[in-house]
């Protein structure tokens, strides 16, 4: 039995070692807290920036904003471990697992992401479909950084300051993103895309769409604000005045952007919104209300297209002409839209076989699609010739305008599926949140995601999402994901959590070193990764744009220089590949004639490029094509026999785009450089089968028969090219000379 004296020092042992761990607990809860809230900023910076990055010094205009959010899901994932690893309270992983995985929207979001990983392992081109195609970054990997974005902010949106914080930020970013067209047009920035402004989303469609996903949320800030219970008046009209400015910025900038689409889908969001709002205390109202607006469009779409509405006249109001020539369906965008859907439709019912090889995967292609971002490929196989005379034939055809057919296409049935299981699953939680609410305000929180969704997915049918929009969708998939029951003050959680730890002093020992550690290391490979993927990745791109500025100024040597600096940084990018061999045959075309030693050494560093950006995207046209120039060049100023390089490399450009009648052309100006006029005329007949109303393979089909001394058919091929275009003032003077 212990003496006295031992007694004390068993209890002074005891209350040193109780003052240790408390210690110990607290340093942890801080540690844990700063973790949660570096998340959150995460999440608020997100929220305001990816809509406004753009990178004045870069070249692909979507590359920043995609490298913001991927970077930021990265560091907010490494303060997520380090939070887990110091939890304010002794975690049990099993029990946690599970219970995480029956959160609301967790599977259906996990589902999705399953099966864009699925399609990206068995893709057509494995490596775009990973880390996206470069103008558009839409790769699985953007992907998975939206999905974890959205469990993050899911499993960290536990109170109401926080809800309001957020709801606060989607106003600002809103409100920022309408005045870049405002900005925009102040600094009198000409917008290469479109004469409308698109603002810091660089296109007027996306503009609207990003502004139709704010809306909401900024009127269910607006109704809170109205609700809200203040001591102050002036505090409570100032606040009201701040939700009020923000809405009307969002709304002036939707209308100045002139996007039909968002118009549409704005409209049906707005609909849902007041009619959630209003139906439990105004049902008579708000069915009145949805039957006079269907009464009003069906009649104004049935008077301009009867002409009892003069549309001539009615097309001239102020914003009131987009509207009504979305009724013309044989011109205009309208037009360009309906030739591509109709293309898509092609796709995906019929499943072509796309590429070089054949395609051994080709009866999965149906459930799992061609791979995400790969449509560019599966469309350009199909494309009709009428869309060269009605769009820019230059322009990058990778979309459909219309992600239910995008979608298709790239995720086949199963990820149309899976997208459909998230949207009915978000309708479903929404539901229940809005049925639950216990007021106005509850219910415009329950509201603002549907009516944002609902607007999403009705623009989409007539765009395609990016990276702002994605962002806005899947921050409503979070909303609805978080607890419903959210606490009024953040504090009474915080002392709740500080009353738990301290009654569980010594519990996080329980927490092992060795995974302390692990959370330690993972956190230090994210960020590391997030610094050099995604810094890099925008590093490198100020550079190429240095280097596409120095290109256009013939300074090819230098760009080259500023080229190899961005392969170092991001070598698996196939444009920065191309661009390099762009600049050494362009710098073999620099040099004399008789200089062919140092040509043939810039060909074949232009050709190691090319064959360098092949591996990388095998499928897309334009290495192809741009090789069969460079080979084409060198057999007219070098060595003869690379002609048959250049007709080979043309042969696989048909099989990737083989409605492309200018390709044919292309091959034909090279068997005439060669005065092979008889196999330059075949490949000018192969385009006029392809697109009876190509002016141009008229007009060389006349110059190959001169060649060939034969005037009396060179004659009838200047006229037909003369009458597809009347301004060819070269085939004015080819029929002039004819005459004389």
């Amino acid at each position: 039995m212990p003496s006295g004296s031992s007694l004390f020092i068993l209890s002074r042992n005891g209350i040193i070692e109780s003052m240790a761990g408390a210690q110990a607990v607290s340093s942890s809860s801080r540690l844990h807290r700063a973790a949660t809230v570096l998340v959150e900023a995460g999440w608020l910076t997100a929220a305001v920036f990816v809509p406004l990055a753009v990178n004045p010094w870069g070249f692909a205009y979507e590359l920043p904003k995609a490298a913001l959010l991927r970077g930021l899901v990265l560091l907010m994932l490494a303060a997520h471990l380090v939070a887990l690893a110091w939890p304010p309270a002794p975690p049990n992983l099993h029990d946690c697992s599970r219970h995480w995985l029956r959160h609301p929207l967790v599977r259906p979001a996990l589902l999705v992401g399953s099966v864009a990983l699925l399609s990206t392992v068995i893709s057509i081109s494995p490596l775009v479909s990973l880390w996206g195609s470069y103008h558009r970054q839409q790769g699985v990997y953007l992907l998975v950084c939206l999905i974890l974005w959205a469990l993050l902010v899911a499993a960290h949106l536990r109170t109401s300051a926080q809800r309001r914080r957020l709801l606060a930020t989607i106003a600002v970013a809103g409100s920022l993103t309408a005045l870049t067209p405002f900005i925009e047009s102040f600094l009198r920035y000409e917008n290469p895309l479109t004469s409308r402004p698109g603002g810091s989303l660089g296109n007027p469609i996306f503009l609207g769409a990003c502004l139709i996903m704010a809306i909401p949320f900024t009127l269910a800030g607006l109704v809170s604000a109205r609700r809200s219970e203040s001591h102050r008046r002036y505090k409570s009209l100032v606040r009201l005045f701040g939700w009020g400015t923000a809405l009307v910025l969002q709304v002036v900038a939707l209308l100045i952007a002139q996007s039909r689409g968002p118009w549409v889908g704005a409209l049906a969001g707005l609909m849902l919104f007041g009619a959630l709002m209003f139906w439990p205390t105004h049902r008579r109202l708000v069915l009145g209300g949805i039957a006079v607006l269907i009464v009003l469009t069906s009649v104004l779409v049935a008077s301009l297209n009867f002409d009892t509405v003069p549309a001539s006249r009615f097309s001239q109001l102020p914003y009131v002409g987009r509207a009504v020539t979305a009724t013309n369906l044989s011109g205009g965008t309208v037009r360009v839209r309906l030739v591509l859907w109709q293309a898509a439709w092609k796709v995906v019912t019929t499943w072509p076989e796309v590429g070089l090889e054949p395609d051994h995967l080709r009866l999965l292609r149906p459930l799992v699609g061609y791979g995400p971002d790969t449509a560019a490929y599966a469309y350009t196989a199909v494309y009709p010739p009428e869309l060269g005379h009605i769009e820019d034939p230059d322009a990058i055809w990778d979309r459909a305008h219309n992600e239910t057919l995008d979608v298709l296409a790239m995720q086949g049935w199963l990820g149309l599926i899976a997208w459909t299981v998230l949207g009915v699953a978000c309708a479903r939680r929404g539901l229940v949140l809005w049925q639950a609410a216990p007021d106005a305000a509850m219910r415009a929180w329950a509201a603002a995601p549907l009516a944002a969704m609902v607007a999403h997915v009705i623009e989409v049918q007539f765009a395609f999402t990016l990276t702002a929009t994605a962002l806005m969708g899947w921050l409503c998939v979070a909303w609805l994901a978080a607890p419903a029951h959210v606490r009024q003050e953040e504090e009474e959680e915080e002392e709740e959590e500080e009353e738990e730890a301290k009654g569980r002093i010594g519990a996080h020992a329980r927490v092992g070193t060795r995974w302390r550690i692990y959370a330690v290391v993972a956190a230090l490979l994210l960020t590391i990764a997030a610094v050099r993927l995604e810094g890099g990745a925008i590093w490198a791109s100020a550079l190429v744009s240095r280097a596409r500025a120095l290109d256009r100024a013939g300074q090819w040597q230098e760009s080259v220089s500023l080229y190899d600096r961005a392969l170092d940084t991001i070598p698996w990018q196939a444009a920065y590949h191309q661009f390099r061999g762009e600049a050494f045959y362009n710098l073999a075309r620099a040099l004399p004639d008789d200089q062919t030693g140092l040509k043939a050494e810039l060909l074949n560093a232009a050709d190691r490029s090319l064959a360098r950006a092949r591996r990388s995207e095998p499928l897309e046209l334009e290495h192809y094509s741009n090789a069969g120039v460079l080979h084409a060049y060198w057999s007219e100023t070098v060595d003869p026999v690379h002609l048959d390089t250049a007709v080979a490399f043309y042969r696989q450009a048909f099989l990737l785009a083989p409605t492309r009648a200018g390709l044919r052309t292309d091959l034909g100006h090279v068997y005439h450089n060669h005065a092979r006029y008889v196999e330059a005329l075949a490949e000018y007949n192969a385009a006029l089968e392809i697109d009876p109303l190509f002016a141009a393979a008229y007009y060389d089909s006349g110059l190959a028969w001169l060649a060939l001394d034969r005037p009396d058919l060179a004659r009838p091929a200047f006229q037909a090219a003369l009458e597809l275009a009347p301004d060819c003032e070269a085939c004015r003077d080819a029929l002039r000379t004819l005459e004389e």
